[in-house]
């Protein structure tokens, strides 16, 4: 329990009504001591036997860098108090101390600031006496959580990305149809060893054009200093999958996303990819997929099919641009 500015005040005037009653006699202790004393006394022992509040944080809607959204504290209990609230590093917002009379609900508006999923409470409270001359801090639970997703690239050109997966993925899409020879310009990603072991010529593989796989599979690890980075792309990438009619599977180090399409799910990817940590791939870590996002030779590198691209070269492909301005590193973009 600790005195308020204002009881601090009342302190302070009966001791000098203490310091007036010895020169001018005891008509100043009845006057001003005696009921200030007095005041202090019950609001000590209210405030002691006041029963701590509650705390109820409202959910909070997901959302992207930059974008606003609401939390409502409901307190419980009787008299007055203070309430304040701390935010994680990448939310925003003004959550000064507020004085209400319980029972409240406190509203706060808040500023989403970089990817992740951050833990907002649990509040800090005060009861105060009813003149407001002592308080107690208060213990109480009470905690949410708020997702943000990794901001996407702003793309000029969504169909240079289609062009790519068109150019680079296509085959990995198609049945087997037959075993053919080999020809200047196949990739010698198709050509099958196996049975070119048994012949004096390579091999190649060659597939049913008639049938497709339409989901794209994307895998993305990172060392800590460029999660975020690698998050960014996975998200773009996955988006514009999405919007040319691909289905998408995700595997990062924090989890995996099946193969799906539609609202939902790709809810489900950015979720997954707000909460990506650095590590191990825990799924799709030893088949062969379609985007692996990885660090490779010291910088983050994006292998297409049988193209790899450093990020730049990628982003300037498609024609991204961030807040702007084109291929600017997430880690250099303020948060």
């Amino acid at each position: 329990m600790k005195l308020t500015r204002r009881g601090r005040v009342a302190v302070m005037m009966v001791l000098l009504a203490v310091g007036m009653g010895l020169v001018s006699g005891a008509r100043a202790l009845n006057a001003i001591a005696a009921p200030t004393l007095t005041a202090l006394v019950v609001s000590a022992v209210l405030v002691y036997r006041r029963e701590p509040p509650t705390a109820s944080l409202s959910s909070v809607e997901p959302g992207f860098p930059g974008e606003e959204r609401s939390l409502s504290v409901a307190l419980t209990g009787t008299g007055l108090s203070t309430v304040s609230l701390s935010l994680p590093e990448r939310v925003n917002g003004d959550t000064a101390e507020q004085e209400v009379t319980l029972p409240q609900s406190v509203s706060y508006n808040l500023e989403l600031g970089g990817r992740g999923v951050h833990q907002i409470g649990p509040p800090t409270l005060s009861l105060r006496g009813p003149l407001g001359l002592l308080e107690r801090d208060v213990s109480v639970e009470g905690t949410t959580e708020v997702t943000v997703f990794p901001q996407r690239y702003s793309v000029e050109n969504e169909s240079m990305l289609a062009r790519l997966f068109a150019d680079e993925l296509e085959a990995e899409r198609q049945e087997f149809d037959r075993l053919r020879e080999y020809r200047p310009g196949d990739p010698l990603r198709h050509i099958h060893w196996k049975s070119s072991a048994k012949h004096d010529t390579f091999l190649v593989t060659e597939f049913d054009p008639a049938t497709r796989d339409e989901t794209v599979s994307i895998v993305g690890t990172a060392p800590q200093a460029e999660v975020d980075r690698m998050a960014r792309l996975a998200a773009t990438i996955a988006d514009l999958a999405f919007d040319a009619g691909y289905k998408i599977e995700l595997a990062t180090p924090s989890g995996h996303v099946p193969p799906g399409a539609g609202d939902a799910h790709r809810e489900n990817i950015l979720q997954l990819l707000a909460k990506t940590k650095r590590g191990n791939l825990t799924a799709l870590g030893n088949e062969e997929v379609d985007v692996e996002i990885t660090y490779a030779k010291r910088e983050l590198i994006a292998r297409l099919g049988a193209q790899e691209f450093t990020i730049p070269q990628l982003l300037e492909r498609i024609g991204a641009h961030v807040d702007g301005e084109s291929t600017t590193p997430e880690s250099e973009v303020a948060q």
